[in-house]
């Protein structure tokens, strides 16, 4: 078998950059091959309306009649442990070989696992894919379970925290920092969100982590032991704390530290193999940066695909981006800020309507946060691209949108 470009993982970069080739016009051959047995759905749904919902089948991007239309073949239950550049070839785990034009790893990542006593405990789960959604959805659906504990409180954390409290669950949430996403947003939204939770019944323990679970006889959760020494009951556990690339795939030459790395056209250290998503780490503004979220994973599909119709034909630059929904809450966050000088606020923070700005040195903005449409994206964006010292007193006049400073 051979194709112009075969597609290794049906992931959110995967499936938008096949898309992609299509809506501009690519007329090659397009193969997609994934290991799991579900066509391309987006994972975004799956820690919120999708768990609250009856449905039991995935939340697919497009059914089969898509595939067949666009005249993309489809290889589900197809696991690829290889890559030979020199022929231009993927190996499957029984042995077929697929030959290609162009190679995309859309591999994506897989949930960071807990290792302490009895983990194997029934009623223990981790949010990846589909499968993990759908056992965890018929678990907490059974009478008995009644206390959820969640580890970890990134933004998967506290949103499956948001709909689990919606579904009457009593939720407790175990967070190994100080404070939720305190690293990421800083103090000021780290207190809010703690709020905003506890507010809504969620008890939020940080500082703390899982030293042990503890069963019943029937080989089910019953208890969680933190680090400390607090023992929580729970009929349900899901961890999140964090996830890791996957990277294993057997690939001679092929740049890898922690992720794939490849340059601002998305191709790799092997010559006619691209990749994009989480399995990816990117130059940024002068550094290699990696970004596990949703929209960065369709932006760097979608350009992916325009770089292969026409090589090296648009640099990928788009500014990180990502939004969370809790409750009736939106946050945005646009940029790029691992570290800053200071924190500039507009608006007042407990209210549920402002903006953070993550400032250098030069008072000039690396990254902005922005809840409930305080601002508008499109206005923070043009507000970003002028990159320069910003005004304080013009900064906090909210009859001044960000785009007018």
């Amino acid at each position: 078998m051979k194709f112009d470009v075969v597609v290794v993982g049906g992931s959110i970069g995967g499936y938008f950059l096949v898309k992609e080739l299509r809506d501009k016009g690519f007329a090659g051959s397009i193969c997609l091959v994934d290991q799991g047995d579900q066509l391309p759905y987006n994972r975004y749904k799956l820690s919120k309306d999708w768990l609250r919902g009856d449905r039991e089948d995935p939340p697919l991007f497009k059914k089969q009649q898509f595939y067949d239309e666009q005249e993309i073949v489809v290889k589900l239950k197809t696991k690829v442990v290889a890559v030979n550049a020199a022929e231009h070839q993927v190996v499957t785990e029984n042995g077929d070989v697929i030959s290609y034009g162009r190679l995309v790893l859309a591999l994506g990542s897989s949930a960071r696992h807990l290792t302490v006593p009895n983990q194997d405990a029934a009623g223990i789960f981790y949010l990846r894919s589909f499968d993990d959604a759908l056992r965890i959805k018929k678990w907490s659906l059974q009478p008995e379970v009644k206390e959820l504990v969640l580890v970890g409180a990134g933004f998967i954390g506290l949103e499956l925290a948001s709909t689990f409290t919606a579904r009457g669950l009593q939720v407790t949430v175990v967070e190994y920092a100080k404070a939720p996403l305190a690293n990421i947003a800083g103090p000021d939204a780290a207190q809010y969100l703690l709020e905003l939770h506890r507010a809504h019944g969620v008890k939020l323990i940080t500082g703390d982590g899982v030293a042990a679970f503890e069963k019943n006889r029937q080989g089910q959760i019953e208890t969680m032991v933190t680090t400390s020494g607090k023992k929580i009951p729970a009929q349900m556990v899901i961890v999140g704390v964090g996830a890791q690339p996957n990277v294993a795939i057997s690939a001679p030459g092929l740049k890898v530290d922690q992720q794939i790395v490849v340059n601002e056209y998305g191709e790799t250290s092997l010559p006619d193999v691209f990749a994009v998503g989480d399995c990816t780490t990117w130059p940024y503004q002068g550094q290699l940066i990696h970004v596990e979220h949703w929209e960065n994973a369709r932006n760097q599909g979608k350009n992916v695909a325009r770089n292969i119709i026409n090589t090296h034909s648009e640099p990928y630059a788009i500014r990180p981006y990502f939004w969370t929904d809790q409750y009736d809450q939106t946050i945005e966050y646009l940029g790029q800020a691992k570290q800053w000088d200071h924190i500039l606020t507009r608006g007042e923070v407990n209210t549920g309507k402002f903006t953070l700005a993550y400032v250098d040195a030069q008072n000039r903005p690396l990254a902005v946060l922005f809840a409930n449409d305080n601002d508008k994206r499109s206005d923070v964006a043009k507000f970003m691209d002028e990159f320069k010292p910003i005004a304080v007193e013009k900064f906090v006049n909210l009859d001044l949108s960000l785009s007018e400073l």
